[in-house]
């Protein structure tokens, strides 16, 4: 699954009916290169109502509602969702009442054929399988660096040994990528992520032992 994140600088969130609404994306140019284009929503939101198929989660983890409305615009998806009646739910309100939390992600799978990318390397992505969206304190591109490196440098640390490193080369080439795209970003704690050339060359050598046993 995907994940992109926008600022929630439009959106508005009405405490007494418990719903909050906004842009869950927009069809800009992303920090990682990608570009949704309009009309990639649509089936996903023909397919939403009544099916409930797509949940409002908080952070990308917890259910905290439904949506309620959801279309494309000029701008983006624009959704409403109404938050349930619970401990996290209140939380929830009240972070984004006061624009503590002030971010809108959406988590999507890309169906096979729907997107291509041109010759400058960005992504064209035409349609999309939204399964859920967000409020976010942190972007999603920032969340998927600080993981691949904790998954990463975990495997160093302790000298897993790997029978196939396939799918950590391919996690690393993704977390260059981001890297390269985001001009900074910092984690939970405040400390940015260990050096990557020291983190490829160790890992490099990790692969070669893989390989090699």
């Amino acid at each position: 699954m995907e994940f992109k994140s926008v600022a929630l600088k439009e959106a508005s969130v009405d405490m007494d009916s418990r719903t909050f609404q906004g842009y869950a994306a927009t069809w800009d140019l992303d920090q990682v290169g990608d570009v949704i284009h309009p009309g990639a929503f649509a089936k996903s939101i023909r397919e939403a109502f009544p099916a409930k198929r797509i949940k409002v989660l908080w952070q990308h983890r917890d259910p905290i509602g439904m949506p309620t409305e959801m279309r494309e615009d000029e701008k983006g998806l624009w959704v409403k969702a109404r938050v349930s009646k619970t401990a996290l739910g209140d939380e929830a309100l009240e972070l984004m009442r006061d624009e503590v939390v002030d971010r809108m992600s959406i988590g999507f799978m890309i169906p096979a054929g729907k997107a291509d990318v041109d010759g400058d390397g960005i992504r064209h992505i035409k349609e999309v399988k939204l399964l859920e969206f967000s409020p976010v304190t942190f972007p999603a591109n920032e969340n998927a660096v600080i993981t691949g490196v904790k998954q990463i440098t975990e495997v160093l640390r302790y000298g897993i040994r790997l029978d196939n490193v396939e799918p950590l080369l391919k996690a690393l080439e993704d977390l260059q990528a981001l890297i390269k795209a985001q001009p900074g970003f910092s984690t939970a704690h405040g400390s940015e992520p260990p050096a990557l050339k020291g983190l490829l060359d160790a890992f490099e050598n990790l692969s070669g032992f893989a390989r090699s046993h």
